[in-house]
Parts: structure tokens; C-alpha cells; sequence
């Protein structure tokens, strides 16, 4: 295959190496290095706007309405109820929180803050529990996932009934955390999969009506049964009040809750149909770091993110705070705290289905709309609470705070459905379980912490009056300039989910034809700065392919987005056929993509054979199969099998080289990857390396050598890939390179000949 990636003669100058500067002009220089940037800049840009799709092309846009009543038809019911009742009800344990706070307080004689931090820790450990959740929620049945965990949280709530002291009632809070941490990932999850998505902002405002209702009921129920059983512990009963009902939905979720297929509608929309099963049956397994690495290139859902967490600064300490003030500055008692509060969640109940029915209707017009909508219902949080902190009148105050609440709830209602248009259906899960991260370990512990801290010095009035305008105001402007990068985000989740269909086509029709690797459309990035370009690859299975270009060129991060050391930002990596694009270096390892980087690859204090050995330490191989393994590498390299007790240190650096890829070859890849073989090597080292390289082709190895000499790739290559600035500009053989002059003059430059 010739000249795939060729550009014209012109095209290559255009894209060649900048006019050389003179040393003695600086401003020059300053001139021609602001000019490559500019253009560089042009290029993201315009290459960012071509992944744009048209809005007939992009789920759910220009779409016909779909009514509630539909909705329900086709999603069914029994989900949505389930799930509003386990919302509620999980409410319920913060409003006892909030509601009990001074009663608790008493009860343990512990100050604003060290409650703030208990109260505060509660929140990490849904966090923490949110990570294994949403790793299991990708994996297993999400309907014996939510049961389970919810059993867990009421065991956590009923022990908060008889904890003896704050360090008891800290771990308490934890269980019961840990219990509940499955609302978010799990939930959002469940709820994009079981609803179209034309009616799904209704659905997740549905939802999110599920935390003011419960807010408003909760705090009525906790501080009616505080004030029923009366006395010091009263507040106990109501803890135990709160344990029933949770017990009793872990059952129902058990018995009558169903689990959808992952990305049902999208697949539905944009292929007219569901992806095989075969393909989705044995992928590999993403880990969280992965997941937040890949969701943090998606531009809007890191924004909202960034803004999620600088809200939660407030989040978290609004409640516990204002609870503080009602005591400590107006003598209410935790039965009329209570009402209060429940009084106060009224606005949000009636305004969120209203949100929801707005968004359903933008989204279908103007996708960024929704998000600028929550942003500015943000900003306008931090402003009514604002004022109302200035007004000692209690029915001000709980009135614009009643109105305040209205807005974060009504704006978070939007989060959900715009997570689930731009997240990857195989990471939907885990990109839901990032929300509570920011909320409450990067914004709530801290906020809360920061609010205990100045009430206890200045007051509560004083501390929501530093710590809510500021929040506020950030965080909706960050969720206003994210919006600007949706519909590129959503188009690239539609464009993978296409070429994913095309793929598993091709597979089942013509399975011998499937290469062993395959890279497409890949991009990639190092912060800012974008390095590779739409870069698209095959490698046959015993094919020894040769990456040749200048420095710069992007060689070497193209191996690096291949074993997983870097995650690309758009694009597919699969190996036989199987999803890598996700997977940790680690697990990438394990099935087979191994990397030899140049430099140092061995432990200079270590002998020959304990390097081999120590390189299969976590292989957990029999010692006859390790002992196998070092005789076969060992019989490649003589030099080695003569120096095996030599301590690694003591050999050439061509020996250690050979060393380090004989502990590549002890892992018995599927495909190795070499970065620079001939790097700083002399040339009888390098002739007896290119002699195994040969052995090995010979054996049927599928190799990747990165290389700068045109003569070496001769050598071994059967197919030669040529880059520049990021993108393949040549891919065939390497005797066809040859004949393109300037780009073999590319490659020869600063060649040493071998």
C-alpha cells in the first residue's frame, strides 16, 4: 500500500521546516517562532471545527418532541420511581445531618468544625465508594449493584442510632456514605440507558425533583420524630426512622428494577441499531485514572467539572451553616429547623420539571443552550443568597434561600443529560462517579471545612457571605464557557460510535482480514499543545513495520498512545480486534503490547539474569515456564549468555540494550514496540541487533521500530511509515521511500550511515 497518506510537492513545502532564522536578528527569530505558534493554533482550530457534525447527524438534535407520557412508554415506569424514592430517601439522611446538627453537637460536645468535617467526610466517602462503583456499574448488573448498596447504607444509618462517641458517629457516616455512593454513577448511568434521549432531560429532572423532595419531607420527618421521642437522644429515633424505608427499597430495587443495554439509544439513533454482542462480550477493563484522564480531554465535561467543583464549596456548607444560624441566631428549636427547611425546598420541586421540559426543547435546537441556562442559574444561586444573608428578617432570608436552592437544583438537573450526550457509552458510568469527586472532595470537604472555620471565628452569617458569592460566580462562568465546546464533543462521540459499527462489520464479515493492530483517527495531546494528527494504522500480524520522520515528528508519542502511556484525545487503538483505546498501560501490557524505549532499560546493579528474572517478577509464571523464557532470550544474544552473572552496570551500552530487549522478548509479546533501535549505538552493535531483529521477523513477531535512519529500516522492514509534524505523510514500503526525494532527504538528515 503506496503513497495512502501522500501530499502533494506543494503541500509538503507548505508543511516543511520553517526558513532558517538568522543568529544575529533576535526579533526575527521572536517574529518567525510567534508565526509557528499562530499557525499551529489555526490548525487546532480548524481541525477542531471539522469534527463538527451537521445537527441532523448528532443524537437527539432536531429530533421530534417526545412527550412525558411517551417517554415513560418506551423507558417504562418502574425505573424512574424506584429511583426517586432511593433519592429521597438518601436525602433524608443529610437533612438529619443538618436538621440534628446542634443536637448531635451537644450530645458529643464538639465544635462547628470538627462537625463540619464529619459531616464533610461523609461526603469523601461517597466519593471514594463512587470510584469502585462506577468501575462495577461498567461490568456487572447495575440493578444488583443499586440492591446491594443500598442494603449497605441502611445497615450505616441504622448504626448512627446507637454510636457512643464522634468517633463511632465518624464511621457511621462512612458506611452509610460508602452505601449511597452508587446514586450518582450508577443512577445516571442506568437512567441514560433505560430513557430516549429525546425525553431524557425530563427524566433526569425527575431526578434531580428527587433531593428537594426528599429535603423538603426529610427535614419535617426528622425533626417530628426528634421532637416525639424528646430528650438528649432524641435525635437518634429519627436515624432509625430513616433506616426502614432505605431497608425496604434495597428489596424492591432487588426484585423489580431492570438493567438496559449500554448505549441503547445512541447506537439506536446513529446506526439504526445495536452494536453485536460478540464485540462488547470480552473487553478489557478501564480503570477510574484512565476514565479521568480520557474525560478530562472532552472539553465541556471538564468545565462543568471545574465548575461542579468550586460550587461545592458552598454545596456542602450551605445547609450545615444556615442550620447553625437558625439555632445560634434565632433559638429554633430541630423540629422548627426542620419545617423550615422543608418549607424552603418547595420553589425547587416546582421549578425543576419546568427546567427539564426548557431543556428537553434547547437541546433539540441548541444543545449549548442547556448548559449556559445552568450556568447562569449558578451565578444567579450565589446572587440571591447573597442578598438574602443581608436581611435579619427570618422570612427573607429563607425566602431568597428557598429561591437559591431553586436554581443549583434546577441547573443540576441539566448535568446529567449533557454527561450522557458526551461521554463514551463504555465510560458513562465512570463519568457520571467523577461529579461527587468534585463536589465534595474537591469543593464540599475543603468548603465545609473553611465555613466550620470562619463561623466558629466570625459567625455563620459572616462565613456563607465570604464562601457563596465567590463560588457561585466562578463556577457558572466556567459552565457558560464550557458550553462553547459541545457539539465538537458530541460529534466525536457519534464519529467513534460509527467507526466502531464499521469495524465490528468488517470483522464478522471478513474475520481473516482483521489486522492485529489498528489506530484511527487518533489524536493526541500534551496539555495544549496537540502532537498527533488524525493518524490512521494497520499492522498485520508478523508484519515489522518501520516509523521513520525527523525529530518532533510525533514517532515516539504515537508509541506511547499505543502502549497506553498516553491517552489520546479522539480516536480507536484495538489489538485482535479488541478495544485498548481506554486501557492502562498496564492491562495493555498483560495482553500483549510491550514497549522497549530507548535509553536506559535496565537496573545497572542487578546481574544479566536477575534483570531477566526481575522483569517477570509480576508475571506470576511457574519457575520452569521463567526458566524457559531466560534460555530463549538468553539463546538470542550470545554476548549476554557469556556474561550472565556480570552485573548490568559493568556491560557496553550496546549489551545493555540488547539486555533490556531480551527482557521485552521474556514477556513473549504480541506485538513489540522499539523506540529508536539504533540510538547511539556503533555500527557492528547495531549489525548484530538488526541479526535478531531479522530472527524474530523470521519467527513471525510483529514489530513497530521507531528508527531515524532510512538505511536501518531497509534493513529489517517489510512496510515503512513516514511522519511529519504529527501526520503520516508516506506509508508503503521502505525501498518506495526512496523514490520520494524530499522525504528520504528528511529522513537521511543527520543519518549516519550504516
Amino acid at each position: 500500500m503506496q503513497d495512502v497518506h501522500d501530499a502533494s510537492p506543494d503541500e509538503e513545502t507548505d508543511v516543511g521546516v520553517a526558513p532558517a532564522v538568522q543568529p544575529d536578528a533576535p526579533a526575527s527569530l521572536v517574529a518567525a517562532v510567534l508565526d509557528e505558534e499562530q499557525r499551529r493554533q489555526e490548525e487546532q482550530s480548524a481541525r477542531a471545527a471539522e469534527v463538527v457534525l451537521p445537527d441532523d447527524l448528532l443524537p437527539g438534535v432536531g429530533a421530534e418532541q417526545l412527550g412525558w407520557r411517551a417517554t415513560l412508554r418506551i423507558g417504562g415506569l418502574t425505573t424512574i420511581l424506584l429511583v426517586v424514592c432511593l433519592v429521597a430517601v438518601e436525602q433524608f439522611r443529610g437533612a438529619a445531618t443538618s436538621v440534628l446538627a446542634p443536637d448531635i453537637q451537644r450530645t458529643f460536645g464538639i465544635t462547628d468544625t470538627m462537625l463540619s468535617g464529619i459531616a464533610g467526610f461523609g461526603g469523601v466517602a461517597l466519593v471514594l465508594g463512587a470510584v469502585p462503583m462506577a468501575w462495577l456499574a461498567d461490568r456487572m448488573s447495575r440493578k444488583r449493584l443499586v440492591a446491594g448498596s443500598t442494603a449497605f447504607a441502611a445497615l450505616g444509618v441504622l448504626a448512627t442510632c446507637v454510636v457512643a462517641n464522634e468517633f463511632q458517629l465518624f464511621w457511621a457516616f462512612v458506611v452509610a456514605g460508602v452505601g449511597f455512593a452508587f446514586v450518582v454513577p450508577v443512577v445516571g448511568s442506568l437512567l441514560s440507558d433505560q430513557y430516549p434521549i429525546q425525553g431524557r432531560a425530563r427524566v433526569f429532572a425527575m431526578y434531580a425533583a428527587a433531593r428537594p423532595l426528599g429535603e423538603a419531607v426529610g427535614p419535617f420527618v426528622v425533626g417530628l420524630t426528634a421532637r416525639l421521642a424528646g430528650g438528649d437522644d432524641g435525635w437518634r429515633w429519627s436515624y432509625l426512622v430513616i433506616a426502614l424505608p432505605i431497608g425496604l427499597l434495597a428489596v424492591a430495587a432487588a426484585l423489580f428494577m431492570k438493567d438496559p443495554p449500554r448505549g441503547r439509544y445512541e447506537q439506536e439513533l446513529v446506526l439504526g441499531g445495536q452494536l453485536d454482542d460478540r464485540e462488547q462480550a470480552d473487553e478489557l477493563p478501564i480503570t477510574m485514572s484512565t476514565a479521568y484522564v480520557r474525560m478530562k480531554k472532552i472539553k465541556t465535561f471538564y468545565f462543568i467539572c471545574l465548575g461542579i467543583g468550586v460550587l461545592g464549596f458552598s454545596f456542602v456548607a450551605v445547609p450545615l451553616q444556615l442550620s447553625l444560624l437558625l439555632e445560634d441566631g434565632y433559638g429554633y428549636g430541630a423540629f422548627t429547623r426542620g419545617w423550615i427547611f422543608s418549607i424552603a425546598q418547595v420553589p425547587a420541586i416546582l421549578t425543576i420539571p419546568i427546567a427539564g421540559w426548557i431543556y428537553d426543547r434547547s437541546y433539540r435546537v441548541e444543545p449549548e443552550r442547556v448548559v449556559r441556562i445552568a450556568g447562569g442559574l449558578i451565578v444567579s444561586f450565589g446572587v440571591l443568597m447573597t442578598i438574602g444573608l443581608r436581611f435579619d428578617s427570618i422570612a427573607l432570608l429563607i425566602g431568597f434561600f428557598a429561591l437559591a436552592n431553586a436554581c443549583t437544583s434546577s441547573a443540576f438537573a441539566g448535568v446529567g443529560p449533557i454527561i450522557a450526550s458526551v461521554a463514551p457509552y463504555r465510560l458513562r458510568a465512570q463519568a457520571f462517579a467523577l461529579i461527587p469527586i468534585f463536589i465534595f472532595l474537591i469543593g464540599g470537604f475543603f468548603g465545609s471545612l473553611l465555613a466550620g472555620a470562619l463561623s466558629d471565628a466570625h459567625g455563620e452569617r459572616l462565613s456563607l457571605t465570604v464562601i457563596v458569592p465567590m463560588s457561585s460566580l466562578v463556577g457558572g462562568c466556567l459552565f457558560v464557557y464550557g458550553a462553547r465546546f459541545l457539539k465538537r464533543d458530541i460529534s466525536l462521540a457519534v464519529e467513534e460510535l460509527i467507526e466502531e459499527q464499521a469495524e465490528i462489520r468488517r470483522m464478522l464479515d471478513h474475520p481473516e482480514r482483521l489486522p492485529l493492530l489498528q489506530v484511527r483517527n487518533l489524536d493526541c495531546s500534551y496539555g495544549t499543545v496537540q502532537v498527533l494528527f488524525d493518524v490512521e494504522l494497520e499492522v498485520r500480524r508478523g508484519e515489522v513495520l518501520a516509523l521513520l520522520g525527523t525529530n518532533g515528528a510525533g514517532k515516539s508519542t504515537l508509541l506511547r498512545a499505543i502502549s497506553g502511556l498516553c491517552i489520546p484525545d479522539r480516536g480507536v487503538i484495538r489489538l485482535n480486534g479488541r478495544a485498548l483505546t481506554y486501557v492502562e498501560a498496564e492491562v495493555r501490557f498483560g495482553v500483549g503490547v510491550v514497549q522497549l524505549r530507548g535509553g536506559a532499560g535496565v537496573f545497572p546493579e542487578l546481574t544479566v539474569v536477575e534483570n531477566l528474572r526481575t522483569a517477570l517478577l509480576a508475571s506470576r509464571l511457574p519457575t520452569s515456564d521463567v526458566d524457559r523464557r531466560l534460555d530463549e532470550a538468553l539463546a538470542l544474544f550470545p554476548a549476554l549468555r557469556e556474561r550472565r552473572s556480570v552485573d548490568a552496570r559493568n556491560l557496553s551500552g550496546g549489551q545493555q540494550q540488547m539486555l533490556a530487549l531480551a527482557m521485552a522478548l521474556a514477556h513473549e509479546p504480541e506485538i513489540l514496540l522499539i523506540d529508536e533501535l539504533s540510538l547511539g549505538l556503533a555500527p557492528t552493535v547495531l549489525q548484530d541487533l538488526l541479526v535478531v531483529v531479522d530472527q524474530l521477523k523470521q519467527r513471525g513477531m510483529t514489530m513497530i521500530i521507531v528508527e531515524q535512519s532510512l538505511n536501518v529500516a531497509l534493513a529489517f522492514a517489510d512496510r515503512a511509515v513516514f511522519m511529519e509534524k504529527g501526520r503520516i505523510r508516506f506509508e508503503g514500503s521502505a525501498r518506495d521511500l526512496l523514490e520520494r526525494d524530499d522525504l528520504a532527504k528528511a529522513v537521511f538528515l543527520g543519518e549516519t550511515r550504516v
